[in-house]
């Protein structure tokens, strides 16, 4: 995927993965459930759906906590193929895009994510550059998606989360 940086900084890219027991639509229904991201994402305050829930073509604006500060992003669901991939674009104090590609692997689903993240703000920009923010931002995402996996699994499956696989 090729984006254009309006503030000509090359995006950030991060990325995990996260297998759950469960199967691949239930996983992928979570995540187009995004008023329900507040419930499993530290930092989402809260989602409003403001057109076309749930397909592609959904614009919905997020609040998002952000170095104790509130802000909001306005996010595009790009693509949404159901149990395989949802790819979304974002506008706000941070731009970007991300996905989400999803694997039946018969005892359960393997989802790898993938995030695209341009600060506008200059402030932003000078601390994503730093090692220590990009790793707390990955372990951010990380903690996350295990909170996403017991969530779709309830308390009786083991989700594991990793680096991107590749798959």
């Amino acid at each position: 995927m090729n984006i254009a940086t309006q503030n000509k900084y090359a995006p950030q890219i991060l990325g995990a993965s996260l297998f759950a027991p469960v199967p691949a639509d239930a996983l992928y229904e979570a995540l187009l459930d995004v008023r329900g991201f507040p419930d499993w994402a530290p930092g989402v305050r809260r989602v409003e759906i403001l057109k076309g829930a749930g397909a592609s073509g959904m614009i919905s604006e997020w609040e998002v906590s952000l170095l104790g500060t509130r802000r909001r992003v306005l996010s595009v669901l790009e693509e949404a193929e159901p149990c395989e991939l949802l790819r979304w674009t974002y506008e706000g104090p941070i731009s970007g895009y991300g996905e989400c590609v999803l694997w039946d692997r018969g005892d359960g689903v393997l989802a790898e994510f993938r995030t695209g993240l341009r600060p506008e703000e200059r402030f932003l920009r000078q601390i994503m550059r730093s090692s220590p923010a990009r790793s707390a931002a990955r372990a951010h995402l990380k903690r996350c998606l295990a909170r996403l996996g017991q969530k779709v699994c309830g308390d009786g499956g083991k989700v594991l989360v990793g680096p991107l696989t590749g798959s």
